[in-house]
């Protein structure tokens, strides 16, 4: 009998919520339109991959389903979401590119990879800026859904297209060329401090965490395009690629960063029999860094990155 109600419980619970998400969403959708209420707001027409969607001239009310390459963005564009997806490690909320404050009084609606359909049909959103991924159908009938492309290919740097993408969603073109704009001034003060130095020295960018070093598997990472913006020589790499240590001098220069995924002390990597090997390690101009701030795809991130290579490069 037990078995038999579990099984019972786990086909009704599911249909339960659907018809849920179905009666609000009709509700919701109903009173927008209702002929009492105010008329519907102008809309502009984006279209995706899934479609087309007719997006308000401003929205107000943003859910952002990814943390990294659409949070990042918005928030650049000086806009702070009502509700965010996050990713979650080891019980810990990860920000890329950001920090807490930054979604400070907006709702946590789950897990980037499934976020709550309830919390966001709760938060009565105007526009929801999805993946792919994402279930587009349920999400587009809360709200009017954009997904925003992750692996499309871009004519340049993959931060500064996907900010231009959510800025043309948003309506915050203008905004977009501003932080555009910031952020190649702070390009050209790089390159002014940095003077000689930067025909002398050469730069590599390592991930480092069980055992293993490797990168990414996208190129869309920031790191090799702020580099490239900087006229900084560097070694990165090939994306998706697990390096064995005992190769790991390919990818020695004068200065290494370590994208430090386990959080090791810098002493590990001194006394490392194979990282002491290195021309950076024995010059001592090994720097750890943190995945937060360098393994990211957004607009924030490139600057986080920025901050630190004015930070630690000779001048």
């Amino acid at each position: 009998m037990k078995e038999q109600a579990d099984r019972i419980t786990k086909l009704v619970l599911p249909l339960a919520f659907s018809l849920f998400l179905t009666t609000a969403c009709h509700q919701f959708v109903s009173q927008k339109s209702h002929p009492s209420l105010k008329p519907s707001v102008e809309c502009r027409v984006i279209q995706h991959e899934l479609g087309k969607t007719c997006v308000p001239m401003k929205p107000q009310r943003i859910v952002v389903l990814e943390p990294d390459f659409i949070l990042n963005p918005l928030i650049a564009l000086g806009i702070k979401p009502i509700g965010y997806a996050s990713i979650n490690f080891e019980g810990k909320e990860i920000f890329l590119g950001l920090s807490p404050d930054d979604v400070t009084g907006a709702t946590n609606v789950g897990n980037y990879q499934q976020p709550s359909l309830e919390k966001i049909l709760m938060l009565k959103p105007d526009l929801i800026l999805s993946t792919e991924h994402n279930p587009y159908s349920l999400l587009n009938a809360i709200a009017p859904t954009v997904p925003v492309p992750s692996d499309t290919a871009v004519s340049g740097a993959f931060f500064k297209e996907n900010l231009r993408y959510v800025a043309n969603v948003v309506g915050e073109q203008t905004k977009a060329e501003e932080v555009l704009r910031q952020y190649q001034n702070r390009i050209k003060d790089l390159k002014n401090r940095l003077g000689n130095q930067l025909e002398q020295i050469e730069v590599s960018v390592i991930h480092y965490g069980n055992g293993y070093v490797y990168t990414p598997a996208t190129n869309h990472d920031a790191v090799g395009n702020v580099l490239i913006d900087a006229g900084i020589r560097h070694k990165l790499p090939p994306p998706g690629k697990t390096i064995s240590l005992e190769t790991i001098e390919e990818y020695d220069a004068d200065i290494l960063f370590i994208i430090n995924l386990e959080r090791r002390s810098l002493g590990f990597f001194l006394q490392h029999p194979i990282f002491s090997c290195l021309k950076a390690v024995k010059n001592k101009r090994v720097y750890l860094v943190p995945s937060e701030r360098w393994d990211v795809r957004g607009m924030l991130g490139a600057n986080k990155i920025l901050d630190d290579l004015f930070k630690y490069l000779p001048h």
